[in-house]
């Protein structure tokens, strides 16, 4: 039986034992479903891409690493990747999986990545994220993020990014996007609220708000990339929403959980 394939392209590093950003997102999806993982960076040094092509392999992810230097002999203090604007890609191969999340906070990067499938492959479906382990994509143009699938970020980020352009009469930071998503690519856009909250408005549909799970705190960026995670494979599956959210905020307070027993 075929497998979902879903292609990751992003940055990420390896902090305390753990993948943080779209590392974090690869690896929860491939521990969580039975899915099909592509991870693409590029990895800062050799020492990095030897380390991270290790992880990734460990946990059946395919990695398209390169070494950034070239250099597979230098060492790095810390093991990171990232991917930008004039590094190689494989366009066709990336476009070729049934969903692509976008996790790379290179806005030229995002820019042609969310352009492209217009013109050139119309069937694709993009899940961009817009908020990682520091904070919100800086400069994040609204024209350019409207032409992504699906949009996820955490709530406070869509107060900053749709400024005069949200309703002012709005609940809350994501019901505020309803006016700025219509007429664009955009199908949903989500945000994870406190212990996984759940929150969403289609161009069709109104807020939707799904209250969490206990869940206890967590430093880790694996609660809500399983967050991330079934909201991908809710977009695969073309499952309603309400289910995408019941699904998010159970990953969200399992994967909470557990790191709180293996902790103990």
């Amino acid at each position: 039986m075929r497998h979902p394939r879903i292609a990751i392209i992003g940055d990420t590093q390896l902090q305390h034992g753990e993948l943080t950003d779209a590392g974090a997102i690869a690896t929860e999806l491939a521990a969580g479903w039975a899915v099909d993982v592509g991870f693409r960076s590029v990895a800062s040094d050799g020492e990095a891409w030897e380390t991270l092509d290790t992880l990734f392999g460990g946990a059946g992810i395919t990695t398209w690493l390169t070494i950034r230097n070239g250099d597979a002999g230098v060492e790095s203090p810390g093991h990171a990747a990232s991917i930008r604007m004039g590094d190689k890609l494989n366009i066709d191969e990336l476009f070729s999986h049934d969903l692509v999340i976008v996790a790379s906070r290179d806005r030229a990067l995002r820019r042609f990545l969310a352009d492209l499938p217009v013109h050139t492959y119309p069937g694709v479906r993009i899940l961009s994220l817009i908020h990682f382990r520091e904070g919100v994509i800086g400069g994040e143009q609204l024209d350019d993020l409207t032409r992504f699938d699906v949009i996820v970020g955490a709530e406070a980020d869509f107060d900053e990014i749709a400024g005069s352009q949200a309703d002012q009469r709005a609940s809350c930071a994501v019901e505020a996007m309803s006016p700025v998503i219509q007429g664009t690519n955009v199908r949903a856009v989500v945000s994870w609220g406190k212990h996984g909250a759940f929150r969403c408005v289609t161009r069709d549909e109104p807020l939707l708000t799904i209250p969490p799970h206990h869940a206890p705190h967590s430093g880790s960026d694996a609660p809500w990339a399983a967050f991330v995670g079934a909201v991908a494979m809710g977009m695969i599956h073309r499952q309603g929403w309400d289910d995408v959210g019941r699904e998010a905020t159970r990953r969200f307070a399992i994967r909470a959980q557990a790191l709180r027993s293996e902790r103990v």
